[in-house]
């Protein structure tokens, strides 16, 4: 339903006689979507609690991290997208920031789960706690590759609407970034590839305005997916630093525009892959 980019996280364990305690202290800001507001932006602080305990099965550790403590320091909206709803939560007596500091601390409250392979030494995070034997859903099986995955995810994209993925880090030099992309829901989406210090102008615009966000720089790559041609897939040779994906689903980016004359809302489902590498 959105997304969290953290300005600072900062992390320290208490432990005592009584327990052990993971505590986590951030700021960020990011944004969410409802069928209520449409998009919200947002900053937020605050600390979250979380009491950790473990499990083994068939040589996977599972790692719980269950909130025990969430405190909402400060939590400021920057934007409530529809006009329809500013007017609907003022008639109501609701405050915009109370109502979006639920949003999150709803998320908060899910947890998270670690999960440590020993049979490959590979480490996976998912939101919520995923029961022993189980694993996070990924849309993409990638059963072997020298690439790095760096995500392997699904996210809906509503009309007029942009997803920032990333940013990404590339630390060696002669390396690309490898895409694959399933669209769904909509005829067709827009996938760019920018420079973090590009994508961050982008996402700040994002967060304080109606609207998609307009490019500031050209885009490392600018391409179309659509849903019947099945897997879109693509290269894009990148210098060491920092990279976002964006995914587009509005008239302001890309060279695709969606349909905004249909009453229903035609949410682009969206599978992707992003993995770097050697350069072909």
């Amino acid at each position: 339903m959105g997304r969290f980019f953290a300005d600072s996280c900062d992390s320290q364990v208490l432990d005592d006689e009584a327990h052990k305690s993971f505590v986590v202290q951030y700021t960020g800001k990011g944004y969410a979507w409802t069928n209520l507001t449409q998009r919200l932006g947002f900053s937020s602080r605050g600390v979250v609690e979380y009491a950790t305990d473990f499990q083994l099965h068939d040589g996977a550790m599972y790692v719980y991290f269950r909130p025990r403590l969430i405190d909402g320091a400060a939590f400021q909206t920057t934007l409530v997208e529809s006009l329809l709803a500013q007017g609907g939560l003022a008639l109501a007596g609701v405050n915009a920031n109370q109502l979006g500091k639920h949003i999150v601390e709803s998320q908060l409250r899910r947890g998270f789960t670690v999960i440590r392979k020993d049979s490959s030494g590979s480490t996976d995070f998912a939101l919520g706690i995923v029961p022993p034997g189980e694993e996070p859903f990924k849309p993409f099986q990638v059963k072997r590759t020298e690439k790095q995955i760096l995500a392997n995810e699904r996210t809906e994209v509503h009309t007029g609407q942009q997803d920032y993925v990333g940013a990404f880090e590339v630390t060696d030099s002669n390396q690309a970034l490898y895409l694959t992309v399933a669209v769904d829901g909509a005829p067709s989406a827009d996938f760019l590839v920018v420079q973090k210090a590009t994508g961050d102008t982008l996402l700040d615009s994002y967060l304080h305005s109606a609207g998609g966000a307009s490019l500031s720089a050209p885009a490392l790559l600018d391409d179309t997916g659509t849903q019947k041609g099945g897997l879109w897939q693509r290269f894009v040779n990148v210098d060491p630093g920092r990279y976002y994906l964006v995914i587009d689903n509005s008239a302001k980016l890309g060279k695709t525009a969606p349909d905004t004359s249909a009453k229903d809302d035609a949410a682009a489902k969206v599978d992707y892959l992003v993995l770097v590498g050697d350069r072909p």
